[in-house]
């Protein structure tokens, strides 16, 4: 009887170690159902566009579809909020960048999430700078004409933004501090209207993503005074940065994808070797160059550290502009 029960146990337990465990199973099947993906913006931006790109690649890499659902609102935080409260299983992803993890919450004490607290870091997957457009008929023909109107006249030139909180009102936040000038900031839900009333002539100027300017620059609607790199950008070799004007000046940008805090290690290190997987071909990595992003993979550590490094450098430039966001 001994001798059975011992063999019994023997057999189950190398059965139990040939299958695995319940929850490396559920791991090894994901995803068995559709992922969300949120994009804390409107359609049309910059954001949008580079995560309908992402999350296109990895529904082809792990062939379960990924759905892009836009919840914008206050810069990005409304969406991200809501992606920190949505469950940690795998099947609710979100966009993350330098505006929604290393700006907003200096902006407002009612943010509603902790970007270090409330989220899994997954993998950045690019760098940005912006470009600083104007009409293509516009009287500016260089970043000294824009500053000379703006000294000229206090606040009469309007500039947009995707939202409070956002990447390029920062950066406009950044050049007002920077050239001791005012200017006047107009928020969107979005960088796509933004760019309608640019193009319409309600703003003045706009800083953007290369992804989603550089079209509008090729087809003639705009024309890019500066770019915010801290050397001129690859793809604009003739066009100056902000700095050669302002030394010192410089704005450069992450994206990357966080889930809500609590993902299981085995799922977020699979997330991320398929996003670096993704970058390696040529259907990511090369569209995102062309784009004028920079594909620069981090691992969840790099993300991680990226969202740290952000949190200290923005707090203080927020803090003496005197910007808050209720």
């Amino acid at each position: 009887m001994k001798t059975t029960r011992r063999t019994f146990l023997a057999v189950s337990s190398a059965l139990a170690a040939s299958l695995g465990s319940p929850s490396a199973l559920a791991q090894e099947a994901y995803p068995g159902k559709p992922v969300r993906f949120v994009v804390p913006f409107a359609p049309g931006g910059p954001a949008d566009a580079v995560s309908r790109l992402v999350a296109g690649r990895l529904q082809e890499q792990l062939g379960q579809s990924f759905v892009v659902e836009n919840i914008p609102g206050t810069g990005g935080g409304i969406g991200v909020a809501r992606l920190a409260k949505m469950p940690a299983d795998g099947y609710a992803l979100g966009f993350a960048h330098t505006a929604t993890f290393g700006m907003g919450p200096h902006l407002s004490k009612n943010v509603g999430y902790d970007p270090e607290r409330d989220f899994t870091p997954i993998a950045r997957f690019a760098e940005y700078v912006n470009l600083l457009m104007v009409r293509a008929d516009s009287p500016y023909k260089n970043l000294g004409d824009l500053l000379a109107a703006a000294r000229a006249k206090p606040g009469s030139l309007n500039y947009g933004s995707a939202g409070n909180g956002s990447s390029n009102h920062l950066a406009g936040e950044l050049l007002a501090i920077d050239a001791k000038v005012g200017l006047s900031h107009v928020p969107y839900r979005g960088t796509a209207l933004a760019l309608t009333d640019l193009i319409g002539g309600s703003l003045q100027f706009l800083f953007d993503a290369p992804n989603t300017a550089l079209p509008m620059v090729a087809a003639g609607k705009l024309r890019v005074l500066a770019t915010t790199g801290r050397t001129r950008h690859r793809l604009l070799p003739e066009v100056p940065t902000v700095a050669e004007t302002l030394p010192g000046y410089a704005f450069v940008g992450w994206m990357g994808v966080v889930a809500p805090a609590g993902l299981p290690t085995p799922l977020q290190r699979r997330l991320a070797a398929e996003i670096e997987k993704a970058l390696a071909g040529p259907e990511l990595g090369d569209k995102f160059t062309t784009l004028g992003l920079d594909v620069r993979y981090g691992g969840p550590e790099q993300l991680a550290e990226a969202i740290r490094r952000d949190l200290a450098l923005w707090g203080p430039v927020i803090k003496a502009a005197g910007l808050r966001v209720e």
